[in-house]
């Protein structure tokens, strides 16, 4: 399983950015397993400054024994789109990799918002924990996977100054 973090714009870049994600869910999961399409539902936010909106979230993962790309789409209740690009590396159980997340509000004429981060946490039998660390005065981003089953995994990301993202993913196709 994989634990994710997300920071967003203005203090905290939504890894939910979620989003998304890397680790094996069982002692004897592998980063393939998590392959595919992923749909979720919860709240998001663009900034620690911000209010929570509900979010819908699209994940596409592709991944082999030692790598996994993510790309997570999030479309927020209240006009916030949210696109996070996660690539991870895993070797024994630590992950090490990189993020980027681009923040728009549909229907404002403001420019997006894009931070790019360096990512590094482990992970145990079914979850996994990282952190990502943005450049100048942007907080680090902790991210939590946990697998719930292997079509389904709940993903929350955090500032000091508290959750950015919580988001329930389910296999697109199936049900958690």
């Amino acid at each position: 399983m994989t634990v994710m973090r997300y920071m967003s714009a203005g203090g905290a870049a939504t890894l939910v950015v979620f989003l998304f994600v890397t680790s094996a869910g069982a002692a004897a999961a592998k980063l393939t397993d998590f392959n595919g399409s992923w749909r979720g539902i919860g709240t998001d936010r663009a900034s620690p400054l911000e209010t929570s909106q509900p979010t819908n979230c699209h994940a596409s993962i592709r991944a082999d024994e030692t790598t996994l790309n993510d790309e997570i789409i999030c479309e927020g209740k209240a006009a916030l789109h949210k696109v996070i690009s996660l690539t991870i590396h895993l070797s024994d159980n630590r992950i090490s990799g990189t993020l980027t997340q681009t923040s728009t509000t549909r229907g404002s004429e403001a420019s997006p918002t894009t931070f790019q981060g360096s990512v590094s946490g482990t992970r145990t039998d079914n979850a996994a924990n990282f952190q990502v660390r943005f450049g100048g005065l942007t907080p680090t981003v902790t991210v939590a996977l946990t697998l719930n089953s292997p079509s389904s995994f709940f993903m929350q990301a955090s500032t000091f100054v508290g959750t950015l993202m919580e988001v329930n993913f389910a296999r697109s196709g199936s049900r958690s």
